[in-house]
């Protein structure tokens, strides 16, 4: 077998051309010494040439560049001519979460503080810095565990949003599944609070414990079952005597310590309310003698400022009246469940429910029908008492 030769060496009149065994072409120039003083040093270059033509080409550029007084060793061009790659964004669970929030347009102000609070206080603090690429189990269930679970509604409230962000960046192909999904324990939905409505003679206890210009209020959210929010909001305009019946169009907010005035909490909460027939005259006096002039003015409000009622300063005034009238752990917002309860009992069905209480849904409605059932249960239990000890009584005197 014919042993191979040598790579063949053209002469230019600058530089040389090598032909490579793999026949692409190499090619190299001496430059930079000094006669009698300093060996010049060989400059190859960095890559190999498919022509021979090619390479020559790059020897002539060669000779420009140092005719130029421009040149620098090629190793050294090459290198700089490598384009660092751009630093990469690495997206954090922190960033993307604000940046969630911050695309949410069809969330309430409340809500969005709501959603603020969590972030900042429970979903950054544990898992802000994490980049969101990976994001595992293992880390979410250990930020579930340190989550304070004293307050367990609070706890599960900041899982479920960790979890709709979560599903949000799945949804923007950042992540591939969601991995806050299904952990165990987490997120489940809030016990139902029990409490029992109060009856006629309750509510007109506490009415009468609160302070004069705010009783309407009460009687409103007992049996107009309006929340507290469209209480504050309510304004003369809102009342039509006419027809007997209050018109819930605004409620009042609070979301970062500014007062937001809007539609109510939901589409189905704009809606005309009756008036009951036995609170038409307490309606009348609080119009003659504590609401703002015009249709614009206030039912209630703040004495000192003119403006809507603090709902920390009408917490304050309902939980001092609950407890003058010998009624605990009720608040203001119970009051829909006892107005809603007598009208279930008085034959309404869930769609006038729903209607009177402005829910979207007939389940929320028939909760209260849930709840009228279990207090008609109640009534008939002491009935059944009553004929019981009447019966023995009865029998005794016989004997």
């Amino acid at each position: 077998m014919a042993r191979r030769g040598r790579p063949k060496v053209r002469r230019a009149s600058w530089g040389n051309v090598e032909v490579k065994h793999s026949g692409m072409f190499a090619a190299s120039y001496r430059h930079g010494g000094i006669v009698g003083v300093r060996p010049s040093t060989l400059y190859r270059a960095p890559h190999t040439f498919s022509t021979e033509r090619a390479a020559r080409v790059w020897l002539d550029g060669e000779k420009a560049l140092i005719d130029a007084g421009t040149w620098t060793a090629p190793a050294e061009r090459a290198l700089a001519a490598q384009v660092a790659p751009e630093p990469v964004d690495v997206l954090t669970v922190g960033e993307y979460a604000w940046r969630w929030l911050k695309a949410s347009h069809r969330i309430r102000e409340t809500t969005r503080a709501l959603y603020e609070r969590h972030i900042r206080l429970r979903i950054d603090p544990g898992l802000g810095d994490v980049p969101l690429a990976e994001l595992t189990r293992a880390q979410v269930v250990k930020w579930w565990g340190d989550l304070d679970h004293t307050k367990e509604r609070t706890a599960d409230t900041a899982y479920s949003l960790l979890r709709t962000i979560l599903y949000g960046a799945v949804d923007d192909g950042l992540i591939a599944t969601n991995p806050a999904q299904r952990i165990r324990g987490a997120g489940k939905p809030s016990r139902r609070r029990t409490v029992d409505p109060l009856n006629p003679a309750q509510v007109a206890a506490v009415t009468d414990a609160m302070p004069e210009r705010w009783r309407l209020g009460v009687l409103l959210g007992a049996w107009c079952g309006l929340r507290s929010g469209e209480i504050r909001e309510l304004r003369r305009g809102d009342i039509d005597l006419t027809r007997g019946i209050v018109k819930v169009r605004r409620a009042v907010t609070r979301a970062n310590g500014d007062v937001l005035i809007g539609a109510p909490k939901t589409e189905a909460g704009i809606r005309d309310v009756t008036i009951p027939s036995s609170m038409l005259p307490d309606v009348r006096r609080h119009l003659l003698e504590y609401a703002q002039i015009g249709d614009d003015g206030l039912l209630f409000y703040e004495p000192v400022t003119g403006h809507n009622v603090h709902d920390g300063t009408w917490r304050r005034a309902w939980l001092k009246a609950c407890q003058q009238a010998g009624i605990t752990d009720y608040h203001f917002h119970d009051l829909r469940k006892t107005g809603l309860t007598y009208l279930a009992l008085s034959g309404a069905t869930v769609r006038e429910l729903q209607v009177i209480a402005g829910h979207t849904t007939a389940a929320m409605a028939m909760r209260y029908q849930e709840v009228a059932q279990e207090h008609l249960a109640d009534v008939y239990d002491r009935l059944s008492q009553a004929i019981l000890t009447k019966s023995v009584a009865e029998q005794e005197t016989m004997l």
